[in-house]
């Protein structure tokens, strides 16, 4: 006899049950929040597809020295456009919104002209200083006006995308810059691999080509009739300066933890051993996908769980979001599992090192899963300081730790040093969340 269990009352059959689900489903994407959020995660899923692909064509398609120099190339950049620009998104957020739902288009145009004469004096300086950088770090830099435009071209698509979403695209613009932008790399490093220019240079250039027609894409989206562009004096800018200077130490620190480690495997240990630790850390990446995907969920509502007080509200949340990132996680580790046929099947000859790289940096990863939403928990209660720190503490374990240990074992103690630093400012600002906002971090 078929037992149904020890509830009263009546009972569904386990199709019944099933039909229910999937009408409250189908109910519940109705609803335009809902619909949003799931077009951002499948957005968000196919950019981490797209990302890894990318590197996946560049790895196999490229000598392992053209991949490593322009992997490098690609993280300096990267670094430079996130630490001195990346601010510029959470402006054009926090002071276009506003200037845009008040219809000052005067405001909205001092915005616009703040970054983009900020773009433009980064593009100088890094022009002017790529030489003495370039021979101070030993590291492939490219051509110096090339290496300027890359990195300006990057600090434009995060302040063009910020602008987009200030008129009401944000969606659309998380296609340009995490999906167009990948699968344009993979076309450019395929296109060049057909003519025979798998060389470092061309990749670059035809890089800087993809930017290019990104930035052009999300251009199209900006509020700029929404705006109206005069001559003001420097005081009417001061607002931008003074909130420029707190998230440039947050977005300084936050990009050092994602792009240093590559740079520290070219110096210490050889830059032909960039493409395998680069495939391993895309695939990693790949895993903090639930994290982010925990974030667009669940962030507004801790936000007004915070204002309200309601710390049973807090707690619901930051457990339920170490639930779904750890789900996430589960689902992107267990191809780990089978092996590294599979990396040798994406990566070639450097799959199986890429592979091992992986299990180590996967590591982390699963501690920032267990903790979930930390970053967003501790930005939306206002310890966005607090988070800076801790990054800034796990930057120098990674700068300390990773030229000792890749003295020893290579490309594998920089994954080391770059799990402990990972794991290290998770826990400690996982810690004093749980002090300060009484909180029990975690899934369980």
């Amino acid at each position: 006899m078929h037992d149904t269990g020890n509830t009263p009352g009546q009972h569904t059959p386990n199709g019944g049950r099933l039909r229910v689900l999937w009408v409250y489903l189908q109910t519940a994407m109705r609803s335009p929040k809902a619909a949003r959020i799931a077009g951002l995660t499948v957005l968000r899923g196919l950019a981490a597809v797209g990302s890894l692909i990318s590197v996946a064509a560049i790895v196999r398609l490229f000598p392992v020295d053209a991949a490593g120099e322009f992997f490098v190339f690609l993280a300096a950049a990267q670094f430079v456009a996130g630490a001195a620009l990346g601010p510029l998104l959470m402006l054009a957020i926090r002071f276009g919104s506003v200037h845009k739902a008040d219809g000052d288009r005067e405001a909205l145009g001092r915005l616009i002209l703040f970054g983009a004469a900020a773009i433009a004096l980064l593009a100088g300086i890094v022009w002017l200083a790529h030489p003495l950088a370039s021979d101070l770090s030993g590291m492939a830099l490219g051509e110096a006006w090339v290496f300027a435009v890359v990195a300006a071209l990057s600090g434009a698509m995060i302040f063009l995308g910020g602008l987009a979403r200030v008129n009401g695209k944000v969606i659309a613009a998380i296609v340009p810059e995490n999906v167009l932008r990948p699968a344009g790399l993979a076309i450019a490093a395929l296109a060049l691999w057909f003519a025979g220019l798998a060389v470092f240079p061309a990749l670059s250039a035809a890089y800087g080509a993809v930017l290019l027609a990104v930035c052009a894409v999300l251009a199209a989206m900006g509020p700029w009739r929404a705006a109206r562009f005069t001559r003001s004096g420097l005081a009417a800018y001061r607002p931008y300066f003074k909130a420029y200077g707190p998230l440039l130490a947050y977005g300084l620190v936050s990009t050092a933890l994602s792009t240093f480690d590559i740079l520290v495997v070219s110096h210490a240990v050889a830059v032909e051993a960039v493409p395998a630790y680069k495939a391993a850390l895309q695939y990693a990446t790949l895993l903090t996908t639930g994290v982010i995907f925990a974030n667009l969920i669940y962030g507004p509502q801790i936000a007004i769980a915070h204002q309200r007080g309601d710390l049973p509200a807090l707690q619901r949340l930051a457990r339920s979001s170490s639930r779904l990132a750890l789900g996430f996680y589960a689902l992107a580790f267990a191809p780990l599992l089978t092996g590294p046929w599979l990396f040798e099947l994406a990566f070639g000859a450097v799959g199986r090192e890429a592979w091992l790289l992986a299990l180590i940096l996967c590591a982390g990863r699963f501690v920032n899963a267990w903790f979930g939403s930390v970053t967003n928990l501790a930005n939306l209660t206002g310890r966005t300081t607090l988070v800076a720190l801790m990054q800034g503490a796990g930057v120098v374990i990674l700068l300390l730790l990773g030229p000792v240990l890749a003295a020893q074992f290579g490309s594998t103690g920089v994954a080391i040093a770059s799990t402990l630093a990972l794991t290290g400012w998770v826990v400690a600002t996982s810690l004093i969340l749980q002090r300060s906002l009484k909180l029990k971090m975690g899934p369980i």
